[in-house]
């Protein structure tokens, strides 16, 4: 635990948040410079990979999307009046290619879970229909109980559906009621895994002008069905839809890397570490996104984390895994977990993941993208609970004994509307039921902005978090048991 120092935290970072890594997005040259990077000191401090073949880069690939505005198209035919809408009315979604033409069916939040004794299209008929969603979950749901195959697109897949238009997210609302906002918001490229848009339906995302006058024919509001949980119904529309996309693919990666554990009965079980090292690239005007503590500060904490396991190797072996594509859509952890996992998901003990650990709250701060940012001796947990509170128990013990932070679980209420737990590549360890903790400083005035830079990281602060999870870690891998499981 020693190595781990102010020294050699800001060591690593000046390199990753250097202006010659331009932002580490993940889909720019430099991105692979940076996976080099971290890949050459996993090697160096006697890791092993953990990607194909014993690499430290677990390549996959994936498709960015970009609308195309000029080719698609939806016309909604309501109470036997047809419209014809352009881009702006509504958006593109989901980067898949396609187009429907089939009478429309509310469908509320679009949940179908056995588990939850939920099915909202237990009493419509959607076969060969468009679906008409709002997205998320309403209150009283814990979406950490949701698969993604009970909710959204692929419900409506899985109930014979052939299109789906969502109404807008409401914590987006009031940006998308800007038109010009909603049209760079709308417009603007994204990423999926080039394995996941196999099969997808064609989706649209409606501006809040067109989505009021659509709820508007059902007697509904944006505000009624963001308040309360509607009930699905037939309406009096019909939609054509046209979904079209400039496409490309490419390939990126995460770096994986493996340490043997101490004890021969044991090795076979891991402890992950995670973190992204991807943030966002270069804009318009040329301004580098430097990305210093989103997320420069928990790769960087991670890799030195790395470096004191492997001068003291716990009894169960360690997973370093540092994600791609987290800005994009938590990518890297989704291939990781879903698609082609670096180690079985079922030996993985417990995923301590970190993002944004660098920043404290100056004293007489009063800015307002602040106002949640943590002081010097304060970080946020999401998740010790939620799966095995044997492992918030443990958190809290080794805390106490050693590095006495103060621990906020401001954003681990479930009803919390940042919902965090679910914003960052633990979510994808959690939804197999992998017991998770989440260390995160809040967010602040340079989130995601390329003011976001080195000089203003309390390296104090993140040496103190990065010990603190050094030390749970290790001991939640030199227990003689596994964690207990017991979901709240």
């Amino acid at each position: 635990m020693d190595s781990i120092t102010s020294t050699e935290l800001r060591m690593h970072l000046e390199f990753l948040s250097s202006d010659e890594l331009g932002g580490r997005y993940t889909l720019s040259p430099s991105f692979a410079i940076a996976a080099r990077y971290l890949a050459s000191h996993l090697k160096a401090y006697g890791f092993e990979g953990g990607g194909k073949d014993g690499d430290f880069l677990q390549h996959f690939e994936v498709i960015a999307s970009k609308p195309d505005q000029a080719n698609s198209a939806l016309s909604l035919t309501i109470n036997g009046q047809a419209t014809n809408y352009t881009f702006g009315d509504f958006f593109p979604a989901g980067g898949v290619i396609g187009e429907a033409t089939a009478p429309v069916v509310f469908v509320g939040h679009g949940i179908s879970s056995a588990s939850l004794h939920r099915d909202d299209y237990a009493d419509v008929d959607v076969k060969g229909k468009i679906v008409l969603l709002v997205p998320g979950a309403p209150a009283g749901i814990d979406r950490s109980r949701l698969d993604e195959k009970e909710q959204g697109e692929e419900a409506a897949r899985a109930h014979g559906a052939i299109g789906v238009i969502q109404l807008p997210q409401e914590r987006f609302l009031q940006f998308m009621r800007n038109r010009e906002f909603s049209s760079r918001f709308g417009g603007r490229e994204t990423v999926r895994l080039a394995r996941e848009s196999e099969g997808r339906l064609p989706q649209i995302t409606l501006a809040p002008e067109l989505a009021e006058k659509v709820l508007d024919a059902l007697g509904l509001s944006l505000k009624d069905v963001y308040s309360t949980d509607k009930k699905p119904q037939a309406v009096s529309i019909s939609a054509h839809m046209v979904a079209r996309f400039q496409q490309t693919k490419t390939m990126t990666q995460n770096v994986v890397g493996i340490l043997k554990g101490a004890d021969p009965k044991l090795r076979d079980e891991f402890v992950a570490f995670s973190a992204h090292y991807d943030h966002l690239q270069t804009n318009s005007r040329g301004e580098i996104y430097h990305g210093a503590d989103d997320d420069g500060s928990g790769t960087t904490a991670i890799l030195t984390i790395a470096h004191a396991m492997a001068m003291d190797p716990p009894r169960r072996s360690v997973l370093i895994i540092f994600h791609a594509g987290e800005e994009l859509g938590l990518l890297g952890s989704e291939y990781n977990t879903d698609y082609a996992p670096a180690v079985p998901l079922n030996k993985i003990v417990a995923d301590f993941n970190i993002d944004m650990i660098g920043r404290s709250k100056p004293a007489g701060d009063k800015a307002r993208e602040d106002v949640h940012l943590t002081d010097a001796n304060t970080v946020y947990l999401v998740g010790s609970n939620r799966i095995s509170k044997e492992l918030h128990e443990i958190s809290e013990q080794t805390n106490s004994e050693y590095q006495k932070l103060h621990l906020d679980y401001y954003y681990n209420d479930p009803n919390n509307p940042e919902m965090i737990y679910y914003r960052s590549d633990h979510w994808n360890y959690a939804k197999h039921g992998i017991p998770v903790i989440f260390y995160f400083d809040g967010t602040h005035v340079d989130y995601h902005k390329p003011t976001d830079t080195i000089d203003k990281i309390d390296f104090a602060k993140m040496t103190q978090i990065a010990r603190l999870v050094f030390e749970t870690g290790w001991r939640v891998a030199s227990l003689n048991h596994e964690l207990t499981k017991s979901s709240n």
